[in-house]
């Protein structure tokens, strides 16, 4: 009997250490403001990832978890009209401000 608690023991040990290493993902964020209402198109020239974003009543905006690499961020305005796009990198750990 004190055997098998032992192995259980060992056995939820090595479950919870598998589950905290792959919450460690390396991964970055884009944050960046504009109007409520617009919209922050996020876009990946190197995978073709596309996302598009709200900007909050706050006037902030935020996407989580991208892979490193290169971004195009276009904030798109209610009125139809868009800023020109700009471009950031992201690091991993790391949050690009979109200015």
């Amino acid at each position: 009997m004190r055997m098998m608690n032992a192995q259980g023991l060992v056995l939820a040990m090595g479950l919870a250490t598998a589950g905290f290493a792959a919450a460690q993902s390396p991964t970055a964020n884009i944050a960046g403001e504009g109007k409520p209402g617009d919209v922050a198109l996020i876009q990946s020239p190197d995978t073709g990832f596309s996302r598009e974003v709200k900007v909050k009543g706050n006037g902030r905006y935020q996407l989580r978890n991208l892979p490193p690499g290169r971004f195009s961020v276009t904030l798109k305005h209610a009125d139809g009209t868009s800023d020109a796009p700009k471009l950031v990198s992201l690091r991993v750990g790391s949050t690009a401000r979109v200015q």
